[in-house]
């Protein structure tokens, strides 16, 4: 069989990665976090239980943010409970950073992907204070050119904006970009976003999951990718 990957990706100028479970071993408390949300959005009047742990935040934010508007909330408002939501969030996302580790290969494949021109973007749902300091805890943020987090005014990912945001601040055009994630979450961004997706499996998603979602190819990690990126750019 004919491998037409190389040819799909030929050209490549950036490289957009998930942060959480993809460059870095997470240590954010998404129990927790899922739990004082859901919480949070009882206290405000909705009924609690038409959300469930179980979900993904995006999930459980995006139908509060629906229910809100068939309600007849006010923009205003929805925004300033969206506000107070992810101040939540930020709350509980840095408890733990100070212990955020890169996880291996990471550092090595952003140097070799750096050293030939390549740009580094990074994606993520996180706050920016989380992502920044998750960065430098783990030794990554030096090799990473831009940074898009979750912020009151572009949509974030599955939704394409957040992504082709940061492709335009990484000044390349999307086609000359990949993205590398481990959530199906992370493949529907690429895929509104109609750019190729690489997964890896140091998330929680198995294999044929990720593969269902739609990717170029499935790694064990980004290390395991090294070889392979390397060999596109050699083309």
């Amino acid at each position: 069989m004919v491998d037409r990957t190389k040819d799909t990706l030929r050209g490549i100028k950036a490289v957009i990665f998930d942060l959480d479970d993809t460059l870095v071993l997470s240590t954010v408390d998404y129990a927790k976090f899922k739990r004082l949300v859901i919480e949070r959005i009882g206290a405000l009047g909705d009924d609690p239980s038409e959300y469930s742990p179980n979900e993904t935040i995006v999930a459980i934010v995006s139908r509060y943010e629906k229910r809100m508007r068939q309600s007849g909330v006010s923009e205003a408002e929805v925004r300033s409970r969206k506000a107070e939501l992810d101040r939540i969030m930020d709350q509980v996302e840095l408890e733990k950073v100070g212990d955020t580790r890169a996880i291996k290969g990471a550092v090595q494949l952003l140097e070799d992907l750096r050293s030939r021109g390549v740009k580094i973007g990074v994606l993520t749902r996180g706050c920016e204070r989380y992502a920044t300091a998750a960065l430098l805890t783990s030794g990554l943020l030096e090799l990473v050119d831009e940074v898009e987090c979750r912020n009151s005014t572009t949509p974030a990912k599955p939704d394409p904006a957040s992504y082709l945001r940061l492709v335009q601040r990484l000044n390349v055009r999307k086609e000359d970009t990949i993205f590398v994630g481990d959530h199906p979450i992370d493949a529907q961004c690429a895929k509104n976003a109609g750019v190729p997706f690489v997964a890896v499996e140091t998330g929680d998603v198995p294999e044929d999951e990720l593969r269902k979602a739609g990717c170029v190819r499935v790694f064990r990690d980004v290390g395991e990718m090294t070889k392979w990126f390397l060999g596109l750019l050699a083309d």
